[in-house]
């Protein structure tokens, strides 16, 4: 199998760390990002950023008004709106 390259590995990181890709189209960057100290810490960071993003949109939740107040005050905007 060829080395696929940092610009290839690169573009295709998000969807191999999502699993997005099948396992013919991720081998050649897996087998690049074995040998290659740069996109090994592009990985890294994706990994970080990923992981950042989860915790942030996991905190935004925690903090929303519960899926019923919300909805009542929609209704209450919608009738007000109406009429």
């Amino acid at each position: 199998m060829s080395d696929c390259g940092c610009d290839e590995a690169q573009a295709n990181l998000y969807e191999l760390l999502r699993g997005e890709l099948c396992a013919e189209e991720s081998a050649p960057i897996r087998e690049h990002l074995e040998t290659c100290p740069g996109c090994q810490n592009e990985q890294s960071v994706c990994i970080q950023l990923t992981e950042v993003v989860r915790r942030a949109c996991e905190e935004e939740r925690e903090n929303c008004a519960p899926v019923d107040l919300r909805d009542a005050i929609l209704r209450g905007l919608r009738v007000e709106s109406a009429g």
